[in-house]
């Protein structure tokens, strides 16, 4: 009776053995990213330890018993890590790493909510709960009501207002007879902003001045203008707003831009270094095209109003 057929067959000499193939970061992802949601919903429903007799530490009101006491009191001990940090840590740089991954998350349900939860006990985690709230791929509709210039870009990784307005910048600025904004920033600030981990030289000011005030479109009036000074402060979008904040008309987030009410200057710094960003310029908009948003914004018809420069593109237009 043969039983050879029952021997494990050998490769045949010279042939190399199939490559082994690794998951895709996005689906390895799916499961980490399952039960660190899970880990948080655990961490946040367990109760906090509170302290036995809930009795304040003990102080002087008179300044120099009270340095006296300082001296004498032993140092507070450092908090130990929250347990779940390190996991939560290890997700973000992979989440920083890859827009994919960022996607994943966003489609696990809870992990956003969780993050949130247990962020005013754990810094990773409220990390993890704004970074998962940051534009990935989505369309802004940037609308100058007094120049009638408009755009749309595509924003990925762009986390505040203030990273928003100098990458809007350098991607629409030019001839303002073109429909462009006028006046780019300074490359090194477009830098600092856009890559992962910039390289910053040192002894360089990192200074930026607003060139326009930001609004939500709620600011907008009927006749299609923005308030100026101070009177439209309560629609204001402040540097450190986030752009996720940015109400949508239409399925696209809405700024609008108008004259600044006061000289403004931040140190160009980033919420998320390690987390590159972009925004790219998707089409510019006549003034026809803007007048047509402006007044669905408003809830009216708006006049067309071109700026200087571009009268004979409209005549032709028309």
């Amino acid at each position: 009776m043969r039983t050879d057929f029952l021997r494990p067959r050998s490769a045949p000499v010279g042939v190399p053995p199939p490559p082994r193939t690794t998951p895709e970061p996005a689906f390895a992802a799916r499961t980490r990213l399952a039960r660190l949601r899970d880990a948080l919903v655990a961490a946040t429903a367990r109760p906090k330890a509170a302290r036995r007799w809930g009795e304040p530490p003990v102080f002087f009101f008179d300044r120099a018993r009270q340095a006296d006491l300082e001296v004498a009191r032993p140092p507070a001990p450092s908090p130990a890590p929250h347990p779940l940090h390190e996991q939560i840590v290890a997700e973000l740089a992979e989440l920083f790493r890859s827009v994919e991954v960022r996607r994943v998350a966003r489609a696990v349900a809870g992990l956003r909510d969780a993050a949130a939860a247990l962020a005013p006990h754990v810094p990773a985690a409220k990390d993890l709960a704004d970074l998962l709230a940051v534009p990935d791929d989505e369309t802004v509709l940037v609308l100058h009501p007094e120049l009638r210039l408009g755009c749309r870009l595509l924003v990925r990784g762009v986390a505040d207002a203030n990273q928003f307005q100098l990458l809007l910048l350098d991607a629409a600025t030019g001839d303002p007879a073109d429909g462009f904004l006028p006046g780019p920033p300074p490359p090194l600030f477009a830098a600092a902003c856009r890559d992962a981990d910039p390289v910053v030289p040192a002894g360089v000011p990192m200074v930026a001045e607003a060139r326009f005030q930001l609004f939500k479109p709620s600011a907008l009036r009927p006749d299609g203008t923005v308030p100026d000074g101070f009177r439209g402060c309560l629609h204001w979008l402040w540097g450190p707003d986030a752009l996720a904040a940015v109400p949508r008309v239409d399925g696209e987030r809405v700024v609008l831009l108008g004259e600044r009410a006061y000289p403004t200057t931040w140190e160009v710094e980033r919420r998320f270094p390690s987390l590159s960003a972009a925004a790219t310029l998707l089409d510019v908009l006549s003034p026809f095209q803007v007048a047509e948003r402006l007044g669905r914004i408003a809830g009216r018809p708006v006049t067309v109003r071109p700026t200087p420069g571009r009268e004979m593109v409209l005549a032709k237009a028309a």
